[in-house]
């Protein structure tokens, strides 16, 4: 017979009597909750990002769609927990292109942020994470004209709104502003894109009217935004003279893209002023980030250059100008208030009066010291160039394959890809073939090489195409120049 000691029976008689009294306390919880237990959100949402890790965004959307409804029954429809179950379906949504869909549920997650999140680093997140949503939207062209119109009046406005709450939460003096200001700088490419300015833009926008017009006022607006970066970088944070020859060449790129050749060419030879170790004048009033930004709300609220009764409702519900406020616009329930936005004068916006030449009282006393110097503009490169946006066209990188568009070309003093010879050419069965990459370039605008302080034709270069960019699932035969 088989003898056990007296520790493992007392052991095991102890282990009994603990299941006993905690069965009744698993069976009620069961009962109370029955199908809706909070504890499974977490295992559907493991579930969820498992799928997405695989590609099986559907099958994710379905566990995070569950998750959400679990959480809104058990903590309220305004639930905060149900925010990263909506931010992580609307990836999927977007994965898998269902863009209409990810744009409804986006809109129903605004609602939920805006009454979740008062204020502080987790609502400027959320602003941007709007904003970038409809400056995708509108890259994808996914509207009609007016909703278009609309939705780009949200992109500005989030975009603003993140600034504010920037202001707010960090104070005008850091760099934790940077993210919107870039993002307001994004809106007005887009804008400008919109009214028919510019050239090629990354994604599936395109607008064949061009309204050479309107390109003055539109640089001047987003001009301040620029300046408001460069104020930032400069005089509060200090940064390197690189990082200033950078924002200047900003500002020389916006204007070459709004056509204001020699307010850019003005720009251009001041950053090169900075690589070649010298000194720049620079004016001396003492300017806010927010009086800055200010100045492009401001600017189209006196242009109306966009039908003024077409209205956007935010969401939280406020009405906001299509294209930009007149006052910054925050949430209702924001703790504290960013700082007062009024317009005003600086150098850049008066050499955009004057084409490039500054007033001699706007000008500092310049030291004769030299710094160390650094290279810029000596190689062309394709606009814009704004973080945050991708290229216009992606270029294939390394030895190209047998089915590539291969072609060369020179950038001109001008900007333009210029000279443009075909060395492979696919040929290709159907309407869509490489043609279509060619003309997309032709419509692209470079910031040109510069030698001796103006703008030259660029060396010979070489891009290369792989077939996704015309997609036909077909065979293809290739040609070679001669």
């Amino acid at each position: 017979m088989k003898v056990f000691s007296a520790g493992l029976v007392i052991s095991t008689a102890l282990t009994a009597a603990a299941l006993a009294l905690a069965t009744p306390s698993v069976l009620a919880q069961n009962l109370m909750f029955g199908a809706y237990d909070p504890r499974q959100q977490e295992t559907l949402w493991s579930e969820a990002i498992s799928l997405q890790d695989s590609g099986q965004h559907s099958e994710a959307i379905e566990k995070l769609k569950r998750a959400g409804h679990l959480s809104r029954i058990n903590e309220g429809l305004n639930a905060k927990s149900q925010l990263p179950y909506l931010r992580a379906e609307i990836a999927s949504h977007r994965a898998l292109n269902q863009l209409a869909l990810a744009d409804e549920r986006q809109a129903y997650l605004s609602r939920i942020e805006s009454t979740t999140i008062p204020s502080g680093p987790e609502k400027v997140e959320a602003l941007l994470a709007q904003a970038e949503w409809h400056q995708y939207a509108l890259l994808q062209d996914i509207d009609e004209e007016e909703e278009s119109t609309a939705r780009m009046g949200k992109a500005w406005n989030f975009y603003r709104r993140a600034l504010n709450e920037s202001i707010a939460t960090y104070g005008e003096d850091s760099e934790e502003l940077i993210p919107a200001l870039e993002g307001m700088v994004r809106a007005q490419y887009l804008l400008a894109s919109h009214r028919g300015i510019g050239a090629a833009m990354p994604g599936k926008m395109d607008r064949d009217l061009r309204n050479y017009a309107a390109g003055k006022s539109t640089f001047k607006r987003g001009l301040s935004v620029l300046v408001a970066m460069q104020h930032l970088n400069r005089d509060r944070l200090g940064v390197s003279r690189e990082i200033q020859a950078d924002d200047l060449i900003r500002m020389g790129d916006w204007a070459w893209w709004t056509g204001n050749r020699m307010n850019a060419i003005s720009f251009y030879q001041d950053a090169l002023t900075l690589a070649n170790g010298e000194t720049l004048a620079v004016d001396t009033g003492e300017v806010s980030v927010s009086e800055q930004a200010e100045v492009a709300a401001e600017s189209d609220a006196v242009e109306g250059d966009i039908d003024p009764s077409i209205e956007v409702t935010d969401a939280t519900g406020d009405m906001v100008d299509a294209v930009a406020p007149q006052a910054p616009i925050t949430s209702k329930d924001e703790e504290s208030s960013p700082s007062e936005l009024v317009t005003t004068d600086n150098l850049a916006l008066e050499l955009a009066e004057t084409d490039g030449e500054p007033s001699e009282n706007a000008l500092a006393e310049l030291p004769t010291e030299l710094f160390p110097t650094f290279r810029i503009l000596n190689a062309p490169v394709a606009l814009p160039a704004v973080p945050g946006f991708g290229p216009v066209l992606d270029i294939k990188q390394g030895e190209p394959a047998e089915g590539d568009l291969v072609v060369s070309f020179n950038i001109s003093a001008t900007g333009k890809a210029i000279n443009l010879e075909r060395i492979q050419f696919p040929v290709t069965e159907g309407a869509r073939g490489p043609e279509r990459v060619i003309r997309r370039l032709r419509k692209m605008r470079f910031r040109p090489v510069f030698e001796d302080g103006e703008p030259v034709e660029s060396e010979r270069m070489t891009w290369v195409f792989e077939p996704k960019h015309w997609a036909m699932p077909r065979a293809t035969a290739t040609e070679s120049s001669t």
